[in-house]
């Protein structure tokens, strides 16, 4: 093989490597578009995520230029069978409008595709600046409250070892002249992603093992907690000197961030320090060795071609199977109109009772009130004709009343015996306001032709059904007055259940 073709297999192995990820990340668009929008949304914690591709593309980049020569495009059926396991979960985690976790397959999809290419030991290095984008996603975000509490212990700890007193109870920290809380955007997060992201390069690009680069992030992550303590302990001395009047007290974000640079900076100087006494001057880098006799003749173009369109189609599968189920969705749109039950007389509404229950971007809704066996029955029903994220039957931001005037005092699957013989489980929630008074609330799922109670259920449900090209859904509440033990309102309730249930089936689970 000549020098000039030797060459041109090493260029092969960039264009193949780079267009797959280039046509993988249009493929799964949705995902990359949610990523973008993730990054620029006002007060992210992901906003680092666009100063990051830009270096991840870099490294990448930099990684394939310096192992070109050794990188063989291959068969490799283990990991093809990995892209469409991960292909089908992430169409799972689409239909069940599970952002954070699409996102992470997709960027798992992108790696398992370098393996896929050029096999693990040759191209470990190139799937790390791929996976950093990890560090960019909102998975993050569970972190928030763990660190709240321990944050709170520290602070109240370095103002007891200064001389000043505070009480500390939860995320709370009393002082004499007013209450401090930690509360989600004073965890340190932000400073967590920050700390761990540089670190996890900087251990990159300095080739640490294993074990090293994880003691480091351990110690980057161990910065950033301490420079978080001390911006609280700023805004709570500046609180105790000022009577609570200091600006800080409203805006202290911009100090977190002067505090974490000094902490980090003076990080990376000791460890510039360390690394000078401790390490070995490197000879040679591995990556700068030119290896004439490398591996990158790995076949014939047509190969080649072959072996990245039969990865590109496995990791292809669940978008494309997305695409086609929600071109044959589209129809479904408007065919559900507002539910009327004929033959019930409907009382007044009782908007004192501030019950609203509300169901987030629902195509349609209905609510009524009824009056049966003497009590007032409060009907709520919500219609999805076609799901998608931040438009779900399941969703947090939903309610089945208003949490801020309302707490659960008991919940429960309760069993409803129909007259049809049949029987139905509701979720049972009883619900009371400062002043006392109760409600009882039942509720349950349609969701692509099944009944459920429970929200992860009714989760699972909708996978099932979006798998079968049905994503409509709709929740049904009803909700009356409490007085007593509750006996006489579940049996109005039952009771408007059996005159009604007829009409609602046919209506949502057609």
């Amino acid at each position: 093989m000549t020098t000039r073709e030797m060459a041109g297999d090493h260029i092969l192995t960039g264009i193949v490597l780079f267009s797959c990820l280039v046509i993988l990340t249009l493929v799964y668009h949705q995902t990359a578009v949610s990523l973008y929008l993730t990054w620029t949304a006002e007060n992210s914690l992901q906003s680092h995520g666009l100063l990051l591709l830009p270096l991840s593309s870099y490294l990448l980049f930099r990684e394939w230029y310096s192992r070109r020569q050794t990188l063989e495009v291959r068969f490799r059926p283990l990991f093809l069978i990995a892209l469409l396991i991960l292909s089908v979960i992430w169409l799972m985690s689409e239909i069940a409008q599970v952002q954070v976790a699409s996102q992470i397959l997709m960027i798992l999809v992108l790696c398992i595709t370098v393996f896929a290419l050029f096999g693990i030991r040759e191209s470990k290095t190139l799937a790390f600046p791929i996976l950093i984008l990890l560090s960019a996603t909102s998975v993050w975000s569970v972190l928030s409250q763990p660190l709240q509490q321990p944050t709170a212990i520290l602070v109240n700890q370095l103002l007891h070892l200064t001389g000043y007193t505070s009480f500390q109870e939860s995320y709370f920290i009393t002082i004499p002249e007013g209450i401090f809380e930690v509360g989600d955007t004073c965890s340190g997060l932000r400073y967590q992603i920050a700390a761990i992201t540089l670190a996890l390069i900087y251990a990159f690009f300095s080739q640490y093992s294993l074990a090293i680069s994880l003691l480091y992030v351990l110690m980057a992550s161990l910065i950033a907690f301490i420079s978080n303590s001390i911006r609280i302990f700023i805004v709570v001395l500046s609180g105790h000197y000022t009577n609570m009047t200091h600006s800080l007290l409203e805006d202290h974000i911009w100090l977190g961030w002067v505090v974490f640079v000094i902490c980090y900076a003076s990080f990376m100087y000791a460890t510039v320090l360390v690394e000078k006494r401790v390490l070995p001057e490197a000879e040679d880098e591995p990556g700068n060795q030119t290896d004439v006799g490398g591996r990158a003749g790995s076949g014939s173009y047509s190969k080649i071609l072959m072996i990245s369109s039969v990865l590109l189609l496995c990791a292809s599968i669940g978008p494309l199977y997305s695409a086609f189920t929600e071109k044959s969705l589209q129809p479904q749109l408007t065919s559900k109109v507002l539910l009327n039950f004929k033959g019930l007389t409907q009382s007044p509404i009782d908007e004192a009772g501030e019950w609203s229950p509300a169901w987030v971007n629902a195509d349609s809704e209905t609510r009524a009130s009824y009056s049966i066996q003497g009590k007032g029955i409060d009907f709520y029903s919500a219609y999805y004709a076609y799901q998608e994220q931040g438009k779900e039957a399941v969703n947090d931001l939903n309610r089945a009343y208003n949490s801020e005037i309302w707490q659960a005092k008991h919940r429960l699957d309760r069993e409803i015996n129909l007259d049809n013989g049949r029987k139905l489980i509701v979720l049972e929630e009883g619900i009371t306001d400062i002043k006392g008074n109760e409600r009882m609330v039942w509720s349950w799922y349609y969701i692509g032709g099944y009944v459920s109670s429970s929200k992860l259920q009714s989760k699972w449900h909708g996978i099932l059904a979006g798998l079968k090209g049905n994503s409509d859904a709709a929740v049904i509440v009803l909700s009356t007055k409490k007085d007593g033990d509750g006996v006489s309102e579940r049996a109005a309730m039952q009771e408007f259940i059996n005159q009604t249930i007829n009409e609602i089936e046919s209506h949502y689970s057609e």
